[in-house]
Parts: structure tokens; sequence; C-alpha cells
């Protein structure tokens, strides 16, 4: 059983063309090594033919982590570090580089760039995002925004609604880490994406990000009320 902070679903709301091969939103959280709090957020397709442009009008009151020293980069992608596995950086992305792995490691696109939305720390050390930052994919028709299996992803899986949970596609949107003390992350969002040869848009409010996470202890607690259970039964 895993105790911890619980996803509130509830106030996530989607909208989606009515055709739309968006099925919503997801994300995928782990407690890292060093203690972190790691998300990886994606968009739920159907098809792995769908393909994101960007995402835009972004809103959150999250402190991210951001690596600091000479590779600082802000949330642009850094061609060695920006990697699924890393437990200490933040990034943006719009799927992943190349559109497949390399070497085993799912890299953030090196294509990814900022719309004007993203007014500060982008490029420069930012532990908050700017209200309706913004990124996209340039040029639009690189392999990177493409759909991928969402076997690929680690961690517990929060969807934003029933047809995201039913999806087994996706694309890469962004990757958070976040203080081990931290309960909530909520974001909201808006994608355009390339379905059927149509551009479609879908957008989610208040998607808290973070799913069911075990607290520190929280196992060891456990331990001890089961060996205390049995001393009783004795």
């Amino acid at each position: 059983m895993k105790i911890g902070f619980i996803a509130v679903l509830g106030t996530a709301s989607l909208v989606a063309s009515a055709d739309a091969g968006i099925l919503g939103f997801a994300a995928f959280s782990r407690t890292a090594s060093n203690g972190n709090k790691v998300v990886d957020l994606v968009a739920v397709s159907n098809s792995a033919t769908d393909k994101v442009l960007n995402a835009f009008n972004v809103q959150t009151s999250s402190t991210f982590i951001q690596l600091t020293g000479a590779a600082t980069r802000g949330f642009k992608p850094d061609a060695a570090s920006s990697t699924r596995s890393n437990i200490v950086d933040s990034f943006c992305t719009i799927g992943v580089d190349g559109g497949a792995p390399y070497e085993g490691q799912y890299y953030a696109s090196g294509a990814t760039g900022a719309d004007g939305g993203f007014t500060s720390g982008w490029t420069t050390l930012g532990t908050t995002m700017p209200t309706n930052a913004g990124w996209f994919v340039s040029p639009p028709t690189l392999p990177d925004g493409a759909s991928e299996s969402l076997a690929t992803f680690t961690g517990d899986r929060v969807n934003s609604n029933a047809g995201a949970a039913a999806g087994t596609f996706g694309i890469w949107l962004g990757h958070w880490v976040f203080a081990g003390t931290t309960n909530s992350a909520l974001i909201s969002l808006t994608i355009s994406a390339q379905v059927g040869g149509q551009t479609v848009t879908a957008s989610v409010t208040n998607f808290e990000q973070l799913g069911v996470i075990p607290a520190p202890g929280a196992l060891a607690l456990l331990s001890l009320a089961g060996v205390a259970s049995r001393r009783r039964r004795d």
C-alpha cells in the first residue's frame, strides 16, 4: 500500500476537439534517490502518428528545482543533461530529441524554443515559470514532437480525465523536479497538435501532477504496525 499525498483531480477540466486524437494529459511522478520529486508531463494520444506543435498559456505557481552552475540553462533543455533520468534539473520540451532514444536515454528535444510569453527563466536560472509561458518545436516537421509509447515513462501515473487514462501513446511536454517537501504541483496549459492532417487544440485546468508517492518513513511505520499486530495475536 502507498501512503502520502494523493492527486486531487476533481478540479481538473479538459477541453479538446471532438475528433481530436489528443485524449488528455498524464503525469508520471516518482521520488528520486536524492529525495526530490520528479514529474514527467505528457499529452496523451490514441495514435502513434499524432504530433504536438507547441504548449502555451501555461499557468503554475509551483517552485521548480533548477541546476545551478556552469550548465545552468533555465527551462531550456540542455543537449547533454536534459534526460528523463535527470533528478536535479527542470526543463521544457516538445517530445524526444530526434524522435527516438539515444544509447538508452530519452533526451529532451534540442529544437524546443520559448515563445514570447516566456519572459524570464528560459536561458537564465528561474525556479518559477512566467504566467502564460509557452514553448514550441521548430521546425514542426521534425520527428521530435511525435507520439511515443507511454510504456517508456516511469512513475505513478496520474490522468487528467478518463480518456487520458485509456491512452497508450503520448508526447513529452516537460520534466519537473521539485523539493521532497512539495505536496502539490498544479498546472494549466493548452497545446496545439497535428492529428490526421488537421491542427487541434487541447487544454487542461488545475491538473494536479503529483501522484501517490510513499511518504518518508511510511513503509517503516507500516512494518512496525504489522509487527505489533502479530505480537497482539501471539
